[in-house]
């Protein structure tokens, strides 16, 4: 169990440095995918990605020059690239094995309150990052013990990437990105409100939580702390001491991260972090002093609110507000429709005057956050899809943008009518890919951008077909965000990032053609939003390093700030007809509700922080020259089967039966085109042992795979008493299967089809022909609100074969039933199998043992895995199965239960716990599905009765 437990290691370590989420490892293979090359980097995408993909590989070996000569390393192989665009989302990922380094890139860009929103272009920032983990993290080292050991195992990870905590591994290529753009996370406005707003607050992680991913932002610090905490190293140090970093970590000396870092810099990594903290709350401390001596000017609270608020959308009238309200992750959100009038006090003064009679010496409570606000209507999560960008029609309903699946998995946001007074959900687009859309003044059409393949263009939606024309298209290297319509539908404002900043413009609604507005200061501006008379704009202004509102006078052209705050106010929303602005200010917990009149707020000039205060302040913009100059690429050529590579991953079982151990070689392609698959089992005396081979090709839709197989299976062997000779068998065939997986906006199908020849030989004598054919449907419903959520699932099977002369029919169904209700739910599953009368013994239900894991399930769908319990403790023509189980942190307590005796007298019935790890796979790496199940069952009928028994398997799905 050695091996198993060694490469779980390793996977893991590789997850760390990659940062895995389940859609990481997406792509669609049946696209049409290219390839191009370059000496260090060889780039793989889809047709339909072609532009940006193009622009980017122009860059690498630029970009490979300056990381290493930055880092101090490059890996010597060519790095794999891969580009997707499975959920219109702005996300990189890099897999620094030492054998095989990758990146995944999502192309998508960022809106300008994201941390990744400040930069010179968004692919330059996204590659340079990336490739920064790769050079930093594929290290080798030089302990030659160390490198014998990791040679060996199915993947090599690097002595950094398996030392270095969270905030090392996102810090230093945060760093990277800003020293070598000039731009980026370390320069940007969101950076230094975050650690100057959470040091004022004394929320500045500890160096325990640096790592961690708890809390508003939480996950954000190994990024933006990180990388001022290696920033102010580095200055302590110089520059070298980060590469000398890295060379003790790597070195034959074998040492701990705190062992390294206490090398370097002279202390431990907790003590120097902690001298970092007093530093930037002193600097976050001045950085208040200065604004307070101009005089703050912060608004009124309307809402206390926490986590990641959306920008509040305002009613023609005035009278009605929604917002979009995020919890904590793994909380459904929900988009709140609010009166925008503040709620009345008089149940609390009522309740005071109650307490005060009770107990004349109780003290009333200090009004420090105002009254909550009742809702006048809720819209929760679809399916577990929140709804987002709320924008109010001229009738009062609203326009709201859901990710829905396009019928391939990928995901692409759509516009939805929600009529909020009815209860009525009405779909507008479908795979669209629209945010941000705001309705034209006739409630007709609306203005919107359409981000898709790396590009973010501005068009115009017609509300009752659904149909969208482009009004301005824009190159990649060019982002629009956020149009919001003229009063009079004359024109639309939006943001413009384009030459490192983001700007203000004006789009004509019918050619689309932009005029910037503003002053050419080098500060960013966005979050426009139009004033109700239609004279001028509010937006965000970053001027003075201090993301703060303010107002744009379209005749002058003259900005005057609104707001002058510690952390960050935006999305700026006016209320017609009541003077004030509503707005988002941030603090540690989140983003507040809050409102200021724009008559009475005159904070005067913008007070700008010196870059003297960073990381409280913005770091100075430096004028980092462009070094990534262009290059001629090698290609496109077509992508065919992909650059094909090998890899050997160990498996196995334990079970009540006993243990054996499987090693599969699989070679793939970096998007899963065409797959091809040998294993070999072996296992103790009376378990299944064998070989085969799997081709699978996922070209096209439906997918097809074919596989040749043989197996040898005595049970009786290890337990005579409940398997015969009639279940001893030698199985010999092939199979060919085709597959088509189809997702819904609720409801996601599967179908499969195959047949299969060979040749089975039985211990009770003599060998001969078996041959089938089967069908398989599953379905699987869910639904999720208000914290509540339900599944249904069915899944039926149907085969027809024939056994040494004798004709067979089996058919299968499977139900499964989940609710939950906030942390607390509940499964259960039933099964209910027949074959028909004439079936011979083997073609009859087992249940028992673990997954046989050679060969497709399809094929011997009578065998009903249980690794708790003894193969063939359960037999018969009919079989019933159940099973109940729940979710306590990431155990899964259940009762299980299996009959197939004619009248169901007889049950065999396990009480157990377990828990289960599902790896979706890697194709980029060529590492396939796997899945980790360990477990302890109870059984509570003989044989084996009250005798616990442990079992842990790992299984592929190449």
């Amino acid at each position: 169990m050695k091996k198993p437990i060694l490469f779980a290691a390793a996977l893991a370590a590789a997850a760390l440095c990659a940062r895995p989420s389940a859609a990481q490892v997406f792509a669609r293979p049946h696209l049409e995918w290219r390839t191009v090359r370059t000496e260090h980097f060889e780039v793989h995408y889809p047709a339909e990605l072609s532009e940006w993909t193009l622009d980017v590989a122009t860059r690498l070996e630029a970009v490979h020059a300056e990381v290493a000569a930055l880092v101090g390393y490059a890996p010597p192989r060519r790095t794999t690239i891969v580009v997707e665009d499975p959920s219109s989302q702005t996300n990189g990922f890099a897999y620094p094995f030492l054998d095989q380094p990758a990146i995944a890139l999502w192309p998508t860009p960022p809106d300008p309150r994201s941390n990744l929103g400040n930069n010179r272009g968004p692919s330059e920032q996204l590659v340079v990052h990336e490739f920064a983990h790769v050079a930093h993290l594929s290290r080798p080292s030089r302990n030659p013990r160390q490198r014998l050991l990791w040679s060996l195992l199915p993947v090599r990870v690097g002595p950094v990437a398996r030392k270095a905590p969270r905030w090392v591994i996102e810090g230093y290529a945060t760093y990277v990105e800003g020293k070598l753009t000039g731009s980026g996370r370390p320069h940007s406005a969101i950076r230094a409100a975050v650690l100057r707003q959470w040091a004022l607050e004394g929320r500045l992680p500890t160096y325990a939580q640096l790592s961690s991913s708890g809390g508003y932002y939480g996950g954000a610090f190994a990024y933006l702390a990180g990388s001022a905490f290696l920033e102010w190293l580095a200055s302590q140090r110089g520059e070298e001491s980060l590469t000398h970093l890295w060379r003790r970590m790597s070195a034959r000396q074998d040492r701990a991260f705190a062992d390294a870092f206490a090398g370097v810099y002279g202390g431990a990594p907790h003590e120097l972090y902690g001298r970092f903290v007093v530093e930037v709350t002193a600097s976050a401390l001045e950085a208040r002093r200065q604004l307070a001596a101009a005089g703050l000017v912060e608004g009124d609270t309307v809402q206390r609110l926490y986590w990641g608020t959306g920008d509040p959308a305002v009613s023609r009238d005035g009278r009605q507000m929604a917002v979009v309200i995020r919890g904590a992750p793994g909380t459904p959100s929900r988009v709140a429709v609010w009166s925008t009038a503040d709620e009345p006090d008089t149940l609390s003064a009522k309740e005071a005057a109650r307490l005060l009679r009770a107990d004349p010496e109780d003290v009333p409570d200090v009004r420090w956050r105002p009254r909550p606000k009742r809702p006048l209507a809720t819209l929760y999560p679809v399916n577990g899809r929140g709804h987002d960008q709320p924008r109010f029609l001229p009738d009062g309903r609203l326009l709201v943008v859901r990710s829905e699946p396009l019928g391939d998995g990928a995901l692409r946001p759509d516009l939805f009518v929600w009529d909020w007074k009815r209860k009525e959900m009405t779909r507008v687009t479908r795979g669209a890919s629209i945010r941000w859309a705001d309705p034209a003044p006739d409630g007709r059409t609306a203005a919107a951008v359409r981000c898709l393949h790396g590009s973010c263009d501005l068009v115009r939606v017609d509300l009752v077909t659904g149909a969208v024309a482009t009004l301005a298209d824009a190159p990649p290297e060019r982002v629009l965000y956020r149009p919001r319509y003229a009063p009079d539908g004359s024109s639309i404002a939006l943001a413009v990032q384009e030459g490192g900043r983001w700007r203000l413009a004006l789009a004509d609604p019918s050619s689309g053609s932009l005029r910037y507005l503003g002053p050419d200061d080098g500060a960013s501006r966005y979050d426009a939003a139009w004033l109700p008379d239609g004279r001028g704009l509010l937006h965000v202004s970053e001027a003075g390093g201090v993301a703060n509102v303010a107002t744009l006078d379209l005749a002058t052209g003259e900005t005057r700030p609104l707001t002058r705050v510690t952390g960050a106010a935006v999305a700026p929303e006016p209320v017609p007809g009541a003077g004030h602005v509503f707005f988002l200010a941030l603090h540690a917990g989140g983003l507040d509700l809050r409102r200021v009149h724009p008559d009475s707020a005159r904070p005067g000039t913008t007070i700008a922080l010196s870059p003297t205060l960073a990381p409280a302040a913005p770091r100075a913009a430096a004028s980092v020259p462009d070094t990534l100059p262009r290059a001629a690429v090698e290609g496109p050529f077509a992508y065919g089967l992909g650059p094909r590579r090998t890899r050997l991953l160990p498996g196995g079982a334990a079970s009540a039966d006993g243990a054996s151990a499987t090693l599969l070689a699989v070679n793939g392609d970096p998007v899963g085109r065409l797959t091809a698959s040998l294993r070999g089992t072996l296992g103790q005396r009376g378990l299944p042992r064998g070989a085969s081979a799997t081709l699978a090709w996922r070209g096209f839709l439906p997918a097809v795979a074919g596989e040749a197989f043989w197996m040898e299976h005595d049970p009786s062997r290890r337990s005579p008493a409940l398997a015969g000779d009639s279940l001893d068998a030698g199985y010999r065939g092939a199979a060919l299967h085709a597959e088509t997986p189809w997702a819904g906006s609720a409801l996601r199908r599967r179908a499969r089809a195959g047949a299969s020849l060979g040749e089975l030989s039985l211990d009770e004598g003599g060998s001969d022909r078996r041959a089938l054919a089967f069908a398989e449907y599953e379905a699987t419903l869910a639904r999720a609100a208000a914290g509540r959520s339900f599944s249904a699932a069915v899944a039926l099977h149907g085969a027809v074969g024939e056994t040494r002369g004798e004709e067979w029919r089996r058919g299968i169904a499977r139900g499964a039933l989940r609710v939950s209700t906030g942390p607390l739910g509940v499964r259960g599953e039933a099964t209910y199998g027949w074959v028909s009368g004439g079936a011979p013994a083997w073609e009859r239900f087992v249940v028992g043992g673990a997954p046989q894991g050679l060969f497709d399930d399809a094929l011997v769908s009578q065998r009903l895995a249980m690794p708790a319990a003894r193969f063939g403790v359960v037999q018969g023509r009919e079989l019933v199965a159940y099973r109940v189980s729940t979710a306590l942190a990431n155990l899964t307590p259940y009762l299980w239960g299996a009959s197939a005796d004619e009248g169901h007298d007889s049950w065999y019935r396990v009480a157990g716990v377990e828990t289960a790890f599902d790896f979706g796979g890697f194709n980029i790496l060529r590492i396939p599905g796997a899945r980790l199940l360990a477990g302890v069952g109870y059984p509570l009928d003989p044989p084996n009765e009250k005798n616990l028994e442990a079992y842990f398997t790992i299984t592929y799905r190449p």
